[in-house]
């Protein structure tokens, strides 16, 4: 039998109700889970991701936007810490980082917050770069507690210690660094001067010169430190700019030394350079000194060749001995070729053994 029109309607209506309900419901559904400005909160699951460091974090990156990193507590520090070294985050160990060495170079950490800080470096494993930065940020920044912690580093740690701290205290309070340096058992000073001189560098190249100068010997100055201090320079500035300071040293073994590091440099990253170089300098003490240097560096690769450089030298003395260093390089490459090079060179029969090694 049909149902009537009616029945049909009804059915139609009760239909049509419940479906606007639903949309109803689901409205009201959505509209407690959005934000008055259309934003969706992060879901509870992801809140509770956060852990107390990172909220620490957040706590002082709103406490103290203005930088003022005396307010900080230990806690505070200690977090910051804990974030430069344990977060899982690239970014967010580096701005912690920063923020520590900010705080640093500042001046506005007290020693007692610094050694809060260097406490907590090591309780979480601080890699031996910040170990490097935080200590050269130390020196510079309180030159008197970080020497005076000398003392307290253990005795296994003092060297890697010094060798951060010396540079930054050089590169802001010259003279305190020179005196500790010169205060150092001399066994150490092989080591660590270069790390002397890049920092004295980094503050002024003519007090880091005046300091080679008046530290060296007189009479028969040690060619070490000149050579140190020049390898140091071209590091920091470049070649060229290494070579015009060279140039402007006044005339003796100190310019002498510079040169020959300068070149000794060149040689070894740049061979065919360095040569046309020398190719090109009048026959002067200079042009001496930057063969000997290319044969310090060049001998090691090609001991036949470095033999006909050395000859080249027209000071007896640098040139006999740069004869021997190459003549001792070429034998170990080619004993037999070195052996007739020696008998129709004019080096004495005396330097003999020093060539082949059985001296």
């Amino acid at each position: 039998m049909n149902s009537s029109p009616i029945l049909h309607g009804c059915y139609t209506l009760i239909t049509l109700a419940a479906f606007l309900t639903g949309s109803q419901l689901a409205q009201n559904s959505i509209s407690r889970t959005v934000s008055p400005s259309g934003s969706q909160p992060a879901p509870r699951e992801e809140a509770q991701l956060t852990s107390p460091e990172q909220s620490q974090l957040s706590s002082i990156r709103s406490s103290d936007p203005g930088g003022d990193h005396a307010s900080l507590a230990s806690d505070q520090l200690i977090a910051l810490v804990h974030g430069a070294t344990r977060s899982p985050h690239p970014l967010e160990r580096r701005r912690a980082f920063d923020r520590i060495l900010e705080g640093m170079e500042s001046g506005t950490l007290t020693t007692e917050q610094s050694l809060t800080i260097r406490s907590a470096m090591f309780e979480n494993g601080a890699d031996s770069d910040q170990w490097e930065l935080f200590d050269y940020a130390w020196g510079r920044s309180d030159p008197d507690a970080a020497v005076a912690h000398i003392e307290k580093v253990p005795e296994r740690f003092r060297d890697a210690y010094l060798a951060n701290l010396l540079p930054g205290l050089a590169s802001a309070h010259p003279q305190a660094a020179i005196e500790l340096f010169a205060q150092l058992d001399s066994s150490r000073h092989a080591e660590l001067r270069g790390r002397l001189y890049e920092g004295l560098i980094d503050h002024d190249i003519i007090t880091a010169t005046e300091h080679v100068f008046d530290s060296s010997r007189t009479g028969e100055p040690d060619w070490r430190p000149m050579d140190t201090m020049t390898r140091e320079i071209v590091k920091d500035r470049g070649l060229i700019p290494t070579l015009e300071w060279a140039a402007e040293l006044p005339e003796g073994p100190l310019r002498g030394n510079a040169w020959s590091a300068a070149y000794a440099h060149w040689a070894a990253a740049e061979p065919h350079s360095a040569i046309q170089s020398i190719i090109d300098l009048p026959e002067s003490t200079d042009r001496n000194q930057a063969i000997n240097g290319f044969i310090s560096a060049h001998a090691r690769q090609d001991g036949e060749t470095a033999t006909v450089w050395a000859a080249e030298i027209t000071q007896p003395g640098l040139r006999e001995e740069a004869m021997v260093r190459a003549a001792r390089q070429f034998y170990r490459q080619d004993p037999e070729a070195a052996a007739q090079w020696f008998s129709n060179s004019d080096l004495p029969q005396s330097r003999w053994p020093q060539v082949s090694n059985s001296q």
